[in-house]
């Protein structure tokens, strides 16, 4: 082989492994991304409108949707429940719903009570650059606007619904022993588990309860994200705080009968 060939076939393999590495360039978008708008989720996912906050039931955290990519990820933003630090703090996630793995993610924590309260509109500017050069590297297309399915998700004829069964047992504080069981339920196809959660009384855990606050559809594939609500104990009691937590399912296969 000569030189002039080889020369050829080595650099050939080195821009192949090169676009490997960065599948998010292709779109060649720079762009900086807006910020999120809040999606309205359901049940205990949101505060009671007809109760004054100092007599919530929960503490609620907050979900802020961001976009999608080709190859299965899904961005978004949670604002957790402020129980007591008086600031803001912002958890971004890219995950990957084939997986559920997150892929990436970073927590911007705010001034503790700070004179003039932080909110997403003043703390977006500081974060945008460097989150919108993430999800962009990660091929995250931001979405214009989120449609929250709920309860069931009419696809091609069939109707799929999540559910949820909680089984617990806990000692009132920090011992959790049991599981949470999400599955997607498909009348024409069957069932699947999409997660499945185990809890040992000798790891520290607070949750108590847990529910389905909707799902959002993939614009590029029939997959989708199905927000899962968890209830966790008050860090002192009383009142309950949320969590959130984003489940995957592909919407069409893996069912059995």
């Amino acid at each position: 082989m000569n030189h002039r060939l080889l020369r050829t076939l080595l650099l050939t393999a080195a821009l192949i492994f090169v676009v490997d590495l960065a599948p998010a360039q292709r779109s060649g978008n720079t762009e900086p991304f807006q910020k999120p708008e809040r999606l309205k989720l359901t049940g205990i996912g949101e505060p009671d409108p007809n109760v004054r906050w100092e007599d919530q039931k929960y503490i609620t955290a907050s979900f802020y949707p961001i976009g999608w990519s080709r190859d299965g990820k899904f961005a978004y933003l949670v604002v957790p429940a402020d129980e007591a630090c008086g600031c803001l703090t912002l958890h971004i996630f890219i995950q990957d719903l084939r997986t559920d793995r997150v892929v990436w993610k970073e927590t911007y924590d705010g001034e503790a009570e700070p004179e003039i309260p932080e909110t997403l509109d003043t703390a977006w500017p500081k974060v945008q650059n460097d989150y919108s050069a993430k999800l962009r590297q990660y091929g995250i297309e931001q979405a214009d606007k989120f449609e929250l399915i709920h309860p069931a998700i009419r696809l091609d004829n069939d109707v799929l619904t999540p559910e949820v069964t909680v089984a617990i047992e806990t000692d009132g504080v920090f011992e959790v022993d049991g599981t949470v069981t999400v599955r997607m339920v498909s009348q024409r196809n069957g069932v699947k588990t999409i997660s499945r959660n185990r809890y040992h009384r000798k790891d520290v855990n607070s949750i108590r309860n847990a529910e389905i606050a909707g799902s959002l559809i993939s614009p590029f594939e029939k997959r989708a994200a199905v927000i899962l609500i968890e209830e966790h104990r008050g860090y002192e009691g009383p009142p309950n705080v949320t969590r959130i937590r984003v489940v995957g399912s592909t919407l069409t296969t893996g069912f059995k009968k």
